[in-house]
């Protein structure tokens, strides 16, 4: 019994490492996102809205305490829930959310907003990036024809650095 204990205990901390890491990877390189699209406009502050509960959000804050998009910009990080989707420089669905992505791109008509998902396949069906995981290796797939729509503009290295779908 102690043993099965000790056990289960292990693999939750294992878990939580994990989710953890996963939430700083993707933190970062949503970060980078910053720096390697060009954005439209360079006034206010620079918005990233999370759509409902996500452990990136901790991650997000902290992450970005101090640090400016595009070297100019205050970054501001929000919580939301779907009736407060609103134009924003980027919206990260987590897959928890992920059948709210119709939903969020009906009100964001028209809108500058990088959707970001973590689920593979949303870029057909709408999204601008999605995070993968293949083989234990966290990656991102991009749409550039949706974020193009959006009047954003990638650069090469970001074109490098993803997968095209």
């Amino acid at each position: 019994m102690k043993k099965t204990l000790i056990l289960i205990i292990i693999i939750i901390i294992k878990i939580q490492l994990i989710s953890a890491q996963d939430a700083k990877f993707k933190t970062l390189i949503m970060y980078n996102f910053t720096k390697l699209i060009d954005w439209p406009s360079k006034d206010g502050n620079f918005t990233i809205y999370v759509l409902g509960s996500s452990d990136i959000i901790k991650e997000l804050k902290s992450f970005t305490t101090n640090r400016k998009a595009g070297g100019i910009q205050t970054i501001e990080v929000k919580e939301i829930v779907l009736n407060e989707v609103g134009n924003c420089n980027i919206l990260f669905i987590p897959s928890s959310e992920s059948g709210n992505l119709q939903a969020v791109i009906t009100k964001l008509n028209g809108s500058k907003t990088l959707l970001i998902t973590e689920k593979s396949g949303l870029t057909k069906k709408g999204a601008g990036i999605s995070f993968i995981n293949e083989g234990g290796t966290w990656k991102y797939e991009f749409n550039e024809g949706n974020i193009t729509n959006k009047g954003l503009k990638v650069s090469s290295d970001f074109k490098q650095l993803g997968i095209a779908k």
